[in-house]
């Protein structure tokens, strides 16, 4: 196909329509029947015949069926840990001795870290738990609000074992990101997501500025007019001191290890490893494993498997419950998957058929100097976000678009090994950063919704009381993606660690400016 403007079509239509719709998968199946529309020139029984086989296509790759799976099995996981009150229980022990407000919010902090498989599940469970105890010690609920939204979706993302990493996962590989014949890309996705996570610069930065905010006692803006107008209330009452009692931390800590282990065991005897009898090094089995999606798949399988069996000799749930739990694990996740399927199908039609990523090189060409395209990725990926409030749709689109875009740009032809496109990790690192910063500031976002009903505060004003200290995260990671263009010809490691020092200076600079100035 000719490249065109046409190609920028679907994606743009996508966004109109959210934003007037509120309806994701609606605006993704608009787009997709508008790609099927170019592709076919206009002729509607055609289209919708490579609608079908597109889907077709989609379902038939043994990949995406395990990540399917896997977010059914996550899903139900979380479910059992709500349902049997394991979360709560374990978050109230956790919370039992503090007795300080700075103790409280360490508390909070780390209770996130602690749940960081799933967003949902660390903000409902941190949000509730945790507010009967900074109620009872005077701190502002806005304040745990910030610290229990900051650390959720911005966390999440650079966790290997959580519902988003299976996400981008499956994208990479729809982007062509793979060891097997005929991808455009060779490499493991997996290997490519571990490789970008140091990229993901305002997760790495919005999680060191909380930390930082904490130690400090910093506070301004209208933030610190709630922490100084906030007063203690006890509300320790005897379904918390039961929640205490009845359970212990291995309920929670348990599956982690598990989904954490299995990963880790997993990828190392899939990329044959020495120890497993094979004749590849750590870091190469690793790179070379291609199971990632079952091997994950197997882990939380297991870890779901031990607390089922775990939760049945406590007495916490009967067998006849089991069923229902994992019905009420699809019914929680299936809108999710519903929404993984259409963006998938759409990124295949914007990178085989239309080849949007190609024609946005070609604008960029001769205009754009390469040094700024991560950042420019990161700041289209966080409008984006904040138009539509769906991270996972944001980099569930523009993760095709960046691969197919960085090939043209750098002029390489396919297959392309992944040691050719050093700026791939930092530009993808933008689109997941861009993501989650967007999910975090987003007043339509559900996330600032849940947190706000798990903390008890307004939405908007839950939104407007963060902003302030995501603002100078925001300008220390648009400063970290210009300054990583400019070195990452120096290596990697070395670009990182320059790149995200710079970050962090300019990030607690605005900070410290942000307290002084804004009390």
């Amino acid at each position: 196909m000719q490249l065109t403007w046409l190609s920028l079509l679907p994606p743009l239509i996508v966004v109109i329509v959210v934003c007037v719709t509120h309806q994701l998968n609606l605006s993704l199946l608009v787009g997709i029947m508008c790609a099927a529309l170019i592709v076919t020139q206009g002729q509607v029984l055609p289209a919708l015949t490579l609608c079908g086989q597109k889907f077709v296509s989609h379902f038939s790759d043994s990949d995406n069926i395990y990540l399917y799976l896997l977010l059914i099995t996550i899903s139900s996981l979380i479910t059992l840990l709500t349902v049997t009150g394991s979360a709560a229980g374990c978050a109230q022990i956790i919370g039992k001795k503090i007795r300080t407000k700075r103790s409280t919010e360490i508390a909070a902090a780390l209770l996130s870290f602690l749940l960081s498989i799933d967003d949902y599940l660390s903000i409902l469970t941190v949000g509730f738990v945790m507010r009967s105890t900074a109620d009872k010690l005077a701190v502002a609920r806005t304040k745990l609000a910030y610290i229990v939204h900051a650390l959720a979706g911005p966390l999440v993302i650079i966790v290997p074992i959580s519902t988003w990493a299976a996400v981008v996962l499956v994208q990479l590989d729809n982007a062509g990101i793979s060891l097997n014949a005929p991808h455009k890309i060779v490499a493991d996705p997996l290997y490519v997501y571990l490789k970008t996570i140091p990229f993901i610069f305002y997760s790495l930065l919005i999680i060191f500025s909380v930390w930082f905010v904490v130690f400090t006692r910093m506070s301004y803006g209208s933030l610190g007019h709630d922490e100084q107008k906030a007063v203690a209330i006890n509300d320790d009452n005897e379904l918390m001191q039961d929640a205490r009692n009845k359970h212990s931390l291995i309920e929670l800590l348990m599956p982690i290890f598990i989904l954490i282990g299995g990963v880790f065991i997993g990828t190392l005897y899939a990329g044959n490893y020495y120890l497993f009898g094979g004749n590849n090094s750590f870091f190469d089995a690793f790179r070379e494993n291609d199971q990632t999606f079952l091997i994950l798949l197997l882990s939380a399988c297991g870890a779901f498997a031990a607390s089922i069996m775990l939760s049945l000799y406590k007495k916490l749930i009967a067998i006849a419950q089991i069923p229902s739990l994992i019905r009420e694990g699809f019914l929680l996740i299936i809108s999710s998957i519903i929404m993984v399927v259409c963006v998938s199908v759409l990124g295949n039609f914007l990178r085989l058929d239309l080849q949007t990523g190609s024609y946005v090189a070609q604008l960029l060409l001769g205009t754009a100097p390469l040094f700024l395209i991560p950042v420019m990725l990161f700041v289209v990926s966080l409008a984006i976000t904040l138009m539509t409030g769906s991270a996972w749709g944001t980099f569930s689109i523009l993760i095709p678009i960046t691969t197919q875009m960085l090939a043209s740009f750098l002029q390489l032809e396919v297959p392309v090994m992944i040691d050719q496109m050093p700026l791939l990790f930092p530009a993808l690192g933008a689109v997941l950063s861009g993501a989650a910063c967007g999910n975090h500031i987003s007043p339509f976002a559900d996330t600032t919704i849940l947190t706000a009903t798990s903390t008890g505060v307004e939405p908007l004003h839950h939104a407007r009381t963060q902003f302030g200290y995501a603002v100078p995260v925001i300008i220390g990671t648009i400063v970290s993606f210009v300054v990583v263009g400019l070195v990452f010809d120096y290596g990697l490691w070395t670009s990182f660690y320059v790149s995200f020092g710079a970050g962090i200076a300019v990030s607690v600079l605005l900070l410290y400016i942000g307290n002084k100035f804004f009390k």
